[in-house]
């Protein structure tokens, strides 16, 4: 009996340090209001503040990508794969307004715009490049430097020319290199003009949404698949990165990654404790592994496993931070293939994408990138979908907030850009999420700015008023 109970003491203080090891401890973080607004507000010299948009979302008529093919596409039910079998089509018009568009960020009072390039205009048949497409992009460039902006650009969100996709995209080893080549063509266009690049928006979004969730072209459920695009899309990351300084040394070049908190749906729990582990291990650490190791090592217990280690270490400059919500995740044996699922938290408040508001997580990214680098953090992408513009506000100046909390901690943050400027195509959610500072009226173009985003504009000039 003795012996029985020696081996269940035992199997108890192992399973108790596990849950130890694998705490996050983080995870229990929570700030008072009063002691957020008690920090004096104060960002470094030369912060950036601006909105972010992306080409296919904005622009309009990007009818040679991707994208383009999945939205007319239906899942093997009949079910069109964007909600309501919507289509991008001219989205917000952003290719032809864009000078209205400008305004429209100097009258919010930001120093800086982030957009991407779309690389199906640009190279619309392999190896053929459209100078009118390039033509365009500066003088967007030229616009924004006219009005005091600092253009930010963004080589590759989610969208592939037609041709490159037919190819095999991502999933081809020699894709990095074919997607280095369409860099340096802009990049030798641009570079006199703009300083800073983000090579990739989200690789771990691209990779799994697209290759194991299938909510994004080519929607396949293969997680060794998805760990391969992964891999590609890093590897695309850092022949940019060389590319790009070969061109011009001084070009200040990095990477926009998500970062969400995951956290067990119990603590007390093995199974949800490991998978919030391993969520966060290869969804958030993975990216900054490599970037400053070159180490690529995905792990999925029992699912998929993937291992490359590159020569090129420490390809970035800085790394932009897109954060938006935590995730809770809960063991689910019955789930398909795999041993845990993601289930959104509880909470009184959530955004329309069903999305926990969680300002403390912004304070977790930022704390977890700073443990990889002290090279300097943009907050790449924050924001709330909120049709009924109730929310926005608090959501603002909450997140500005912990921000200014990160900043006073210690944190390199220097810069914050707001997703998004104008309402957009929401990829596989059509026109039906409304991220905008300004609410576009898709039918005739109209923008016009929400109640609850002058928060924004106010926040930036108390914060400039220090």
């Amino acid at each position: 009996m003795k012996y029985i109970l020696g081996i269940l003491l035992s199997i108890l203080i192992i399973y108790l340090l596990l849950l130890l090891l694998l705490r996050d401890g983080q995870s229990n973080l929570s700030f008072e209001t009063s002691e957020l607004n008690n920090i004096p507000l104060k960002v470094p010299t030369g912060f950036l503040w601006g909105t972010a948009t992306s080409s296919h979302q904005a622009e309009g008529n990007s009818n040679n990508n991707n994208w383009f093919l999945f939205e007319s596409e239906k899942d093997n039910t009949g079910k069109p794969r964007i909600k309501e079998g919507q289509k991008a089509g001219i989205a917000a018009d952003h290719w032809n307004r864009y000078k209205e568009d400008i305004k429209l960020m100097k009258s919010l009072g930001v120093n800086a715009f982030r957009f991407s390039v779309e690389w199906s205009k640009i190279e619309p048949q392999e190896g053929v490049f459209d100078e009118s497409a390039l033509d365009h992009y500066e003088e967007v460039v030229d616009e924004l430097k006219a009005s005091g902006i600092e253009p930010v650009i963004t080589l590759h969100h989610f969208t592939n020319p037609i041709w490159f996709e037919k190819k095999g995209a991502f999933e081809e080893d020699n894709s990095p290199n074919v997607f280095a080549r369409y860099i340096s063509k802009v990049v030798k266009r641009l570079n006199k003009k703009v300083e800073y690049w983000i090579t990739v928006n989200e690789p771990t979004v691209y990779a799994f949404n697209g290759y194991f969730f299938g909510e994004f072209p080519p929607a396949e459920k293969n997680m060794d698949k998805a760990a391969l695009v992964f891999r590609n899309i890093l590897i695309a990351h850092s022949e940019a990165y060389l590319a790009i300084k070969q061109i011009n040394l001084n070009a200040k070049v990095g990477i926009a990654t998500a970062i969400y908190a995951f956290d067990p749906n119990s603590w007390w729990n093995i199974a949800d404790v490991v998978g919030a582990y391993y969520a966060n291990r290869n969804m958030n650490e993975e990216v900054l592994d490599y970037i400053t190791n070159g180490r690529f090592d995905f792990y999925f217990p029992t699912i998929s496993k993937l291992e490359y280690q590159s020569d090129v270490i420490n390809s970035f400059d800085f790394v932009g931070v897109n954060y938006y919500t935590r995730f809770v995740i809960r063991f689910n044996p019955f789930n398909d293939k795999s041993y845990q699922e993601v289930k959104q938290t509880f909470a009184e408040y959530k955004t329309d994408m069903n999305w926990e508001i969680y300002p403390e997580g912004l304070y977790r990214a930022l704390k977890q990138v700073s443990t990889f680098t002290n090279k300097p953090i943009f907050i790449s992408e924050n924001g709330i979908a909120d049709d009924g513009d109730t929310k926005r506000p608090s959501f603002i100046k909450n997140h500005l907030l912990v921000m200014n909390k990160a900043i006073a901690d210690g944190m390199n943050v220097k810069g914050y850009f707001y997703w998004t400027l104008m309402d957009n195509f929401e990829w596989a959610q059509g026109f039906s999420k409304r991220f905008g500072l300004y609410k576009v009226d898709f039918n005739t173009q109209e923008r016009i700015l929400r109640e609850g985003s002058k928060v924004y504009p106010e926040m930036i000039k108390k914060f400039t008023e220090y």
